[in-house]
């Protein structure tokens, strides 16, 4: 009877650290999300969206269809750029990222 008694037991020690361990990681990422975005993570955010935009702009109108759809996807990443310059941290808080022309549900 004791061996069963102490079996159950370390079970159940097992089991409570199988469960506190993820939560004391997601305590340790929630603390990192709080971050502010570093100085060299926002200075490469700024340059890839700067060379995004040079290569559309550089692109034939063929590629976009029209005027208007190369004229709203650079715009797009223009306001992801002014986000970024203005609040990096609702920035990388909030992720976009370009949906194009999309057709309403029916």
């Amino acid at each position: 009877m004791k061996n069963r008694l102490f079996f159950s037991s370390v079970i159940v020690c097992l089991i409570s650290l199988f469960l506190l361990v993820p939560m004391a990681g997601t305590q340790e990422t929630e603390a990192a999300d709080t971050q502010e975005p570093s100085e060299e993570k926002i200075a490469g955010e700024k340059e890839r969206l700067e060379a995004k935009i040079a290569e559309l702009e550089e692109k034939p109108l063929e590629y976009f269809g029209s005027q208007k759809n190369k004229r709203t996807r650079i715009g797009f990443y223009k306001y992801r750029l002014e986000t970024l310059l203005q609040d990096p941290d609702t920035y990388f808080s909030e992720p976009e990222e370009y949906q194009g022309n999309l057709k309403a549900a029916d």
